[in-house]
């Protein structure tokens, strides 16, 4: 069985992902991820079930390890 990711969270962390085509209200805006520049280790750190499917945070986009929830 797959996991379908939900995405309005953080495939890497959980943590709200901030992505404006998951919330309806937004959804017709460009998401911030698409001019963000993400780090190669936060590419690596999002599992292939997940890949495409939900943004990931500002701050796993910036490589840095998955903050404590």
């Amino acid at each position: 069985m797959t996991n379908i990711p939900d995405p309005s969270k953080c495939p890497i962390c959980g943590q709200p992902n901030q992505c404006a085509l998951s919330n309806p209200a937004t959804a017709t805006q460009q998401c911030w991820c698409f001019t963000a520049e993400i780090a190669p280790e936060a590419r690596a750190r999002i599992s292939d079930d997940a890949l495409n499917k939900a943004c990931i945070c500002q701050h796993c986009a910036s490589g840095k390890p998955p903050a404590n929830p």
